[in-house]
């Protein structure tokens, strides 16, 4: 059909090519002009998408434009072969353009969908945007494995290979196999993560023994933690699947905190456990987790108790309820410089490790 078209090699065609091409970028400029202004008013999140595909669109016809052109002008004078040949690259051209605008414009839409519904869930606290971040990653993939495979199918030399791959199979996909076995072991468990729901974004959480903080991304590979210094650890998903995972936030955040302290044998305790309990109910993030049950028998806000008898101190402990565990961490440390204090003004002596060594000497020869 287009070495039809390309037959007559007459300044007309360069012509009608021209105006095409600006046809095109002046329908493309009104329409997405009238869409992001639209847009704009009732749904912001997809303005981005809508700027992006006016770009591409821009891009796609300028390029699509100078190419016909110049395969008009490298037309003329050849043979027939070369001119079948042309027409062909031709379509194939336009083909592969064509996939590439519409695999950019459905990545475009698919992340302006995916990032509004990551909004709404953080708004609404009934949703959970760890699912939507997760599948954010693989319908972005899914959607450029799609489009790659338009486009190589229309080049003959693609076809081949991918036919000559798939007959020669056994050690080609051994090796495939081992190389993508690491990538499809982070998929899967990505996958197990947001179907179970061991944490999600936003959540306080600790993995292993070692890394502790905030969940600040979930993507196809890996998950993004968020310490507690400001900065980010990326780790694995299939790290993660085979670590325990403490969940701070996990169906509730109310935490309580066993508070510890050491004071000398010889001094009182009892006025001891009553500054510790005084001082703890007193707090203003203390959190009163009673049942009512325990309110009427007249149960204390914080329980105190003597837990331990050390080397060189005897260990007290406080019971103290808090809303989270942010609330439960500043606590602690308030708590600590305000018993001292408290220790201090009563005598109350929080003693420093004794040793004593005990040295025998050995017995004179008569």
């Amino acid at each position: 059909m287009l070495e039809d078209l390309l037959e007559g090699r007459n300044p007309l065609w360069i012509l009608a090519v021209m105006l095409f091409t600006i046809l095109m970028l002046f329908l493309v400029r009104i329409i997405f002009h009238n869409l992001i202004k639209k847009s704009d008013k009732h749904s912001p999140h997809y303005v981005p998408a809508l700027r992006s595909i006016r770009s591409i669109l821009y891009i796609f016809f300028t390029a699509l434009g100078v190419g016909l052109i110049f395969y008009t002008l490298l037309y003329t004078g050849t043979e027939q072969e070369s001119k079948t040949l042309i027409s062909q690259n031709i379509e194939r051209i336009v083909w592969i353009g064509f996939v590439a605008v519409a695999t950019r414009i459905a990545v475009a839409l698919s992340r302006s969908y995916f990032r509004h519904k990551i909004e709404k869930s953080f708004e609404s606290d009934q949703q959970d945007p760890t699912s939507f971040r997760f599948l954010n990653s693989l319908t972005t993939i899914f959607i450029y494995i799609i489009g790659i495979s338009l486009a190589a199918y229309s080049i003959p030399q693609m076809r081949f290979l991918a036919q000559s791959a798939l007959t020669g199979a056994g050690m080609v996909a051994l090796v495939i196999g081992v190389a993508s076995q690491e990538a499809i072991a982070n998929i899967v468990s990505g996958a197990f993560i947001v179907a179970f729901k061991p944490f999600q974004i936003g959540q306080r959480v600790k993995i292993g023994s070692d890394i502790s903080g905030i969940v600040e991304d979930l993507t196809l590979r890996h998950t993004v933690i968020r310490d507690y210094q400001n900065r980010r650890i990326v780790i694995p998903n299939s790290v993660i699947n085979k670590e325990s995972v403490t969940n701070f936030d996990l169906i509730e955040t109310k935490v309580c905190d066993f508070f510890e302290v050491g004071i000398s044998y010889e001094s009182d305790v009892n006025l001891a456990l009553s500054i510790l309990k005084e001082e703890a109910e007193n707090h203003p993030f203390v959190l009163d987790n009673r049942s009512k049950d325990e309110i009427d028998a007249g149960d204390p806000i914080v329980e105190v108790r003597l837990v331990a008898w050390e080397n060189s101190s005897v260990t007290l402990r406080a019971y103290i309820w808090a809303r989270d565990n942010g609330q439960s961490f500043q606590m602690r440390h308030q708590l600590l410089k305000s018993i001292k204090a408290r220790f201090e003004a009563n005598g109350i002596e929080i003693p420093y490790p004794h040793q004593v060594n005990v040295q025998k000497e050995s017995k004179k020869e008569a």
